[in-house]
């Protein structure tokens, strides 16, 4: 019975049969000199309620899409994890964020068994450690933040989910 007195549903529909109660027994003026009281009682279920909502729907938006969404400087980057939890960034999406001019061929040539095609369309991915490699041979600045923000949010998270600290 405590667990159901939990839900804002519950808390509302009890608040309103109350005050219901009282104006059907107590007659028009008990009812009106209550309507504060009423309100006072209903507008904390209405906060925890709306704030379910919100929980649920955030829950149903970003659930499909966790640990596999990242944004850099307003530009999507998808990001796969293997079975071995290795983490692979889209290069297509690392081109829109920095504009570098690698060819999959030659990043493929350049460091073997760490880029590979994934997903349905087939993109190209590149594992995320050989891209930071790849990123700090660069000497731009956008390429530079670029690489610090993959190594961040990506990389060393991914690192300590393979050794189980996460």
């Amino acid at each position: 019975m405590k667990r159901w007195l939990g839900f804002p549903l519950v808390q509302i529909a009890l608040c309103v049969v109350t005050y219901a109660l009282i104006g059907y027994y107590l007659g028009k003026v008990p009812f009106v000199w209550t309507a504060p009281l009423f309100a006072y009682a209903v507008s904390r279920p209405l906060m925890a309620l709306a704030l379910d909502i919100r929980r649920l729907l955030l829950e149903r938006v970003w659930l499909p899409v966790h640990g596999t969404h990242y944004v850099f400087k307003g530009v999507t980057i998808h990001v796969a994890e293997d079975n071995a939890r290795c983490r692979w960034v889209c290069l297509a999406d690392v081109r829109r964020a920095v504009g570098i001019e690698a060819n999959e061929r030659a990043l493929a040539a350049a460091y073997p068994g760490c880029v590979q095609g994934m997903g349905q369309p087939v993109q190209t991915y590149m594992r995320d450690d050989a891209l930071i490699v790849h990123l700090g041979k660069i000497n731009e600045l956008a390429v530079l933040k670029f690489k610090t923000w993959l190594e961040r949010s990506v990389a060393f998270p991914g690192q300590r989910v393979r050794e189980g600290r996460l």
